[in-house]
């Protein structure tokens, strides 16, 4: 999950490129941050290194230029958060500077190895492994100078080559060869993407760092390695170590897709953006909304798959299947996916929802899909990620960048795409293409004046609970349980969501005077039994807060939004993303970037 950069060029550029790099990617991680590049004052050429526990600091001292540097911004996993585990990592001989996205699983039996051959380590983490890994590589590979090497570029790649044969799991690196002034770039799995531009040649674990720097990229396979230097990138097989031809691709990101654009977060101009996706769907994704509809007629058991977010939005999916299609289709936790792969036959439809592309329990439950002949559909917003790329077929969300950890616009997406296939399949198009127009005008109210004074008002009620439940029924519980995790990832309350008849079987045993509860009521057969458990919530003294077009006495607080039928989860969950973001500001949080949290989880 972390986030990884570097340039080569022919030229001296500022070393600072790669620090904004790093600020863009740090949604990835921000437990530590670091840079190296090559420099050649006060006494020779060596690396530089500057890296330090915590997030970027808002100013630096001013730095250099160089013809090469790379850069680090890290989500911890082995090793605790500190200035020596932080990124980039030297080999002995200073000579190599590695930065790495992923897990070596087999980093304990490497490391003794290593130290018993007398390699020094710097950091308890399992990244400098590699660094290690490569100069062994290296060494074995020529006994003749470092002046020598640097005109055979094919013995860098054939070391890294080796190296990472030797290593287990899903990772990413970047490597700096000083005597050479090359990057090699090699992955599996976990995302990596070059960029060539003006300047010189990138590569970056997200193209949204490539933004203003390259004009085309090429997403790296896991198959290759690639060599940066500042003549150009050349590709090569990772098992034979053939060359191969790349085909590049524009890229089509500007920098008002990655600016705040005037907003205070990332997060709130996200919820703002909503909207304008959605319409964007409904002005480019039919003919995709439609071929995924006829590949879930002809499949025989569809199955939806997601984390976190992504999980909710698959599990609304099957209830708008269920009520718009009367179509049977499963909900499945990704993680939890490979344990009830056995079903699966050819006629199977898997349909992956996922933001990045790159989240490891999605891409594991693709490729168990794909080893039972499985069909693979995906629902993902990065359209040269790794499940677009092992997908049968892919509707891309085109919710541009999201930038905040919090997942929000990408949700929307999803539940608008499915909306607009369960119609399909219903032979309602015209239904499902109405509704998502006036879905857009319901999402808009929640940014009226009144209504974010109200939530607001609510927000303040809150700032200091330690408790929050959620509750829906029917269309409205994967909403609720949405709500409770937007809450809690942001503001650290403890918000749980739950079914709304599942309150008198053991829930609500936790209200107490003053509990605060969310209850979404649309205008749907729902609203008589919810209003009933809502009712029976503030009879315990619970503070019930109703999000629904029309207010209640089993209210203290109405939040209206617009009634907009089976769109009902589109227009409610905006709401309650607005509370959140409420929430965080007041408790003094980052809404952008909660701890321990990142935005693409590419580790176990």
């Amino acid at each position: 999950m972390c986030g990884i950069f570097g340039f080569v060029s022919t030229r001296e550029l500022p070393v600072a490129l790669v620090v904004d790099a790093l600020r863009t990617l740090e949604y990835r991680g921000y437990d530590s941050w670091g840079i190296a590049y090559a420099t050649s004052e006060p006494v020779g050429e060596r690396l530089a290194v500057l890296k330090q526990a915590g997030r970027l600091p808002q100013t630096l001292p001013p730095l250099p230029t160089s013809p090469i540097a790379l850069g680090h911004t890290r989500w911890a996993t082995h090793g605790g958060v500190t200035d020596d585990n932080a990124h980039p990592h030297l080999d002995c001989r200073a000579t190599l500077a590695i930065v790495h996205n992923g897990i070596i699983e087999n980093y304990r039996p490497l490391r003794e190895a290593l130290e018993q051959a007398g390699h020094h380590f710097r950091s308890s983490t399992d990244s400098e492994i590699f660094a290690h890994l490569l100069e062994d590589s290296l060494q074995r590979a020529r006994r003749v100078s470092e002046s020598t090497f640097s005109g055979s570029p094919g013995l860098l790649v054939e070391a890294v080559r080796q190296a990472f044969a030797q290593i287990r799991g899903l990772n990413a690196f970047i490597v700096l060869h000083l005597p050479s002034r090359q990057l090699v770039a090699v992955k599996s799995t976990s995302p990596l993407v070059l960029g060539i531009g003006t300047e010189g040649v990138f590569v970056s674990s997200d193209a949204v760092a490539l933004v203003g720097h390259a004009e085309q990229i090429y997403y790296l396979r896991d198959d290759e390695v690639a060599l940066l230097s500042p003549q150009g990138p050349r590709l090569f097989d990772r098992c034979t170590g053939e060359l191969r031809q790349p085909q590049w691709e524009p890229l089509t990101l500007r920098s008002a897709d990655t600016s705040l654009g005037g907003f205070p977060h990332y997060l709130i101009k996200e919820i703002h953006e909503q909207p304008h996706v959605i319409e964007r769907i409904l002005r480019e994704r039919l003919d995709g909304a439609r071929q995924l509809a006829e590949l879930i007629r002809h499949s025989y058991g569809t199955f939806l798959v997601g984390c976190g977010t992504a999980g909710y939005a698959a599990l609304c999916g099957s209830y708008l299947f269920s009520r718009i299609a009367r179509r049977h289709v499963n909900a499945v936790i990704a993680s939890e996916f490979k344990y009830q792969e056995h079903f699966l036959t050819d006629r199977s439809l898997v349909i992956a929802l996922t933001q990045s592309g790159e989240t490891v329990d999605v891409i594991e439950a693709v490729q168990a899909a794909k080893r039972r002949g499985a069909t693979v559909a995906a629902l993902v917003n990065v359209t040269g990620s790794t499940v677009a790329r092992i997908a049968d077929f892919t509707v891309p969300l085109s919710a541009g960048p999201e930038q905040s950890v919090l997942s929000t616009k990408a949700y929307t997406a999803k539940l608008a795409i499915l909306l607009l296939v369960a119609h399909i399949l219903n032979g309602s198009d015209h239904v499902g293409i109405d509704v998502l127009w006036r879905a857009i005008d319901g999402m808009e109210l929640a940014f009226a004046p009144a209504t974010l004074d109200r939530i607001r008002a609510v927000a303040e009620q809150l700032v200091n609970a330690e408790h929050c439940y959620v509750i829906g029924r029917g269309l409205s519980y994967p909403t609720a349980l949405e709500a409770a995790l937007k809450i809690k990832e942001v503001t650290y309350i403890h918000a749980e969501g739950f079914a709304g008849g599942e309150l008198k079987h053991g829930v609500i045993a936790l209200i107490q005077d003053g509990s605060p509860c969310l209850v979404f009521s649309p205008l749907d057969e729902t609203r008589p039994d919810i209003l009933s458990g809502a009712m029976e919530v503030r009879s315990r003294g619970g503070w019930v807060v109703g999000i629904s077009p029309e207010p209640d006495e089993a209210f203290h607080v109405h939040i209206p939004i617009a009634d907009v039928g089976d769109a009902s989860p589109l227009v409610a969950i905006v709401p309650a993303q607005l509370l959140a973001y409420e929430l965080a500001v007041r408790r003094g949080l980052d809404p952008d970037k909660p701890r321990n949290l990142a935005k693409s989880v590419t580790v176990k």
